[in-house]
């Protein structure tokens, strides 16, 4: 069953997605249950990116995490021999789709990016797989971007094998929600295979269009269960309820951690 996700704070929605990497890291039998666990408290409480604290402490390599991402795009890691050194990146102030991260390291540009956003919503492939496809960029390019979204930053050049994913049940649709005359309305955004390239879209939509309220939604077969949602208004209430925080006590308790 889906683990349903709601995004409470606009600094929650800035560094999402989290529980889904989480969950994904352990279906792979690379996290344990109270890994996971521990590992959401801290991100809870400091606002670093999951990906980040799950190689910082040691449950997960650096290189094991970008095989996993990559893997979402159909793209296998060769392991290599010795392993890269992981470095910690500074972590960003907003979450950063894959395509806009992408341009912003001259990887490609905007109409390249456009072009394979038209193409992946017609066949619902995985970016990064569309753009290795049409030459623009490598399988080592987008591990070493799909680990500098993640907050690692990985050296050196990877081997990888471009094993395009199989089309399958389930898929994640977008949604825009509103409120008209007391009816809620919803319009169909965005539909694709790959939970994360559902939930950059989500994010990257958020941050130009200020939506009232997105979800995004698992669909497998005739089943569909809602596993995100924003709202702008509670997004709104809980900042406006962090900032009352700071006021009150200088800092934000809720992101405070003591020294060990």
């Amino acid at each position: 069953m889906p683990i349903r996700v709601a995004v409470e704070t606009s600094a929650a929605a800035s560094l999402f997605p989290w529980r889904q990497l989480g969950t994904l890291l352990a279906d792979e039998g690379l996290l344990t249950e109270t890994e996971l666990e521990l590992a959401l408290d801290e991100q809870r409480r400091t606002g670093r990116l999951l990906g980040q604290i799950v190689v910082d402490r040691g449950y997960v390599s650096a290189f094991s995490l970008a095989r996993v991402l990559s893997a979402q795009h159909g793209v296998e890691l060769q392991r290599p021999d010795p392993e890269p050194e992981p470095h910690l990146t500074v972590v960003p102030t907003t979450w950063r789709p894959l395509g806009r991260l992408l341009v912003e390291k001259g990887l490609i540009t905007q109409t390249q990016l456009a072009e394979a956003l038209i193409q992946q919503n017609d066949t619902n492939s995985p970016l990064g797989e569309i753009l290795i496809e049409r030459g623009v960029i490598t399988g080592s390019d987008l591990a070493h971007a799909l680990g500098e979204q993640h907050g690692v930053e990985l050296t050196g050049e990877l081997e990888t094998t471009l094993k395009p994913a199989v089309q399958t049940v389930p898929v994640y649709r977008v949604y825009s929600v509103g409120f008209r005359q007391g009816f809620q309305q919803r319009s169909s955004l965005c539909e694709t295979a790959n939970f994360l390239d559902a939930a950059d879209f989500a994010m990257e939509y958020v941050q130009t269009h200020a939506p009232e309220a997105l979800e995004i939604e698992r669909i497998a077969g005739e089943e569909q269960e809602t596993v995100w949602t924003y709202s702008e208004t509670r997004a709104a209430a809980a900042e406006l309820a962090r900032k009352d925080l700071v006021d009150t006590f200088g800092f934000d308790p809720t992101r405070w951690a003591p020294n060990r």
